[in-house]
């Protein structure tokens, strides 16, 4: 009997580490199957057609002009949809503006002289809010003419991840010399266009007028292909793309595959060689319809590619 009772405890204390051992395999495995479902649903691949849905009810415009108080820049994002739209960002820094000169060398960037937090932030836009970036390069640049190249850092909408930059546009702008001839061309245009077709045109958007629908975008590396469906005027529309620099396809013609259905299905095929490929910046194909004048309505742009040095 004594004998027993000395192995008594070693036998008990034995049991408690088999248990325990038992107790955190379990917990092990519990916690290695919650990180693998974790893992598997930020993995999820990212819906095309519904990411192409989300940019084509958000608008982006831009422009830049020289003051005598120096190159300023002005762009915004406006939410067009009927909901709230989140965008998403890497960091603190929601927007970067690059100015070049002629030959091509970087005169200003405005992240080099800011500071950023490395953390996730968002942006809320409610229906018709707007989020803006106005900036003003204040220094004294030789005369000529520059490259700014815009955009805004949004690397998800609606959680939705973004494999591209859609928010990024590059205009010219005329640094001493007064205006160009291609701005005193355009803003000539411009006020010999009517206030009725303006006006039109905006009732038009107002009223909720669309001419695409259930857009989808598949390709890559200059082969791309763009669906949907159209409810255009005979049937047909136009199109052309373009890098911010230059137009890589002139205006083509695209026809739908019902010409008496109110909406009918279409298919753009793109094919650009590896030599007309920008080395950076977007690729975006324009959609549109004309007007009784030939001017283009309608206007939808559809990011195909972006290129990164």
């Amino acid at each position: 009997m004594l004998k027993l009772k000395k192995w008594v405890p070693v036998v008990a204390g034995f049991l408690a580490v088999f248990l325990v051992g038992c107790t955190s395999d379990n917990s092990n495995e519990e916690d290695q199957s919650e990180e693998k479902n974790s893992s598997e649903e930020s993995n999820e691949e990212p819906d095309p057609e519904n990411i192409v849905s989300l940019i084509e009810q958000l608008s982006f415009d831009a422009e830049v002009d020289s003051t005598d108080e120096g190159v300023n820049f002005n762009f915004f994002i406006s939410n067009e949809a009927e909901e709230p739209i989140i965008l998403g960002f890497n960091s603190s820094q929601k927007y970067e503006i690059v100015l070049e000169n002629e030959e091509g060398e970087e005169v200003y960037k405005y992240s080099n002289e800011q500071a950023f937090s490395q953390q996730l932030t968002t942006e809320e836009l409610e229906p018709g809010d707007q989020l803006e970036a106005n900036e003003t390069l204040e220094e004294d640049l030789p005369p000529g003419e520059y490259d700014a190249k815009m955009s805004f850092l949004v690397t998800s909408i609606n959680d939705q991840p973004l494999e591209t930059k859609p928010f990024e546009i590059t205009e010219s702008v005329t640094v001493g010399g007064g205006e160009s001839e291609q701005e005193a061309e355009a803003a000539e245009q411009f006020e010999a266009s009517s206030n009725e077709e303006v006006t039109e045109e905006v009732e038009a958007s107002s009223n909720g007028e669309e001419i695409f629908r259930e857009m989808t975008l598949t390709g890559e590396n200059g082969e791309y292909t763009v669906s949907g469906e159209a409810k255009v005027s005979g049937g047909e529309f136009f199109y052309n793309v373009e890098d911010g620099h230059n137009v890589l396809i002139e205006e083509e013609t695209a026809q739908v595959e019902d010409v008496n259905a109110e909406w009918s299905a279409f298919e753009i095929n793109v094919s650009l060689s590896e030599d007309d490929l920008p080395e950076s910046g977007s690729l975006i194909m324009t959609m549109f319809e004309r007007d009784g004048d030939n001017q283009p309505i309608n206007m939808n742009f559809v990011p195909l590619d972006n290129f990164d040095e």
